[in-house]
């Protein structure tokens, strides 16, 4: 029984020994492919990595290029857009300097209007009483000639009798 036990049991030992070997060259296969994947897999990465920063530098200078005319472009625009209000507010102040000159002189117009329409008023006040005095005068004449004339009639009247 012993010996059935023991013969098992060495090789029981020796097979598992032997099993021990072939999982560790199994291992040690898997290790070896995996880092020769690993490997595969840097590898395929650097040449990504360089096909990737060759685009990435056609495509920026590209991207820069037309970018550049863009920007380039609208600030052309935008410097002619500058000339023009810069010439605007100079047409404007210029505008404004004349209507500065065109308000002082209806200014200085309209102050001498002003004491002249004055004067006149003051001259056509004095004229209508001037006027009134004569038509009082003239009313007083008219009926002292009235007067006159009745006087002068009654007294012709007395003087040459009817015949």
């Amino acid at each position: 029984m012993k010996s059935f036990w023991g013969r098992h049991m060495s090789v029981g030992k020796t097979s598992s020994q032997n099993c021990n070997i072939t999982n560790r060259m199994k291992n040690m296969n898997k290790l070896d492919d995996m880092k020769f994947y690993i490997r595969k897999i840097n590898a395929e990465r650097l040449e990504l990595f360089r096909i990737l920063d060759i685009d990435m530098n056609t495509d920026l200078n590209y991207r820069m290029n037309t970018e550049f005319t863009i920007i380039k472009s609208q600030h052309e625009k935008t410097m002619l857009d500058m000339e023009k209000m810069t010439q605007s507010i100079s047409d404007t102040i210029e505008k404004y300097k004349e209507f500065i000159e065109d308000k002082d002189s209806y200014s200085f117009t309209h102050t001498y209007l002003l004491k002249e329409c004055n004067q006149l008023k003051e001259k056509v006040r004095m004229l209508l009483n001037e006027n009134r005095k004569l038509l009082v005068e003239q009313a007083n004449q008219e009926t002292s000639y009235g007067e006159e004339k009745r006087f002068c009639d009654e007294t012709s009247k007395n003087i040459h009798p009817k015949s």
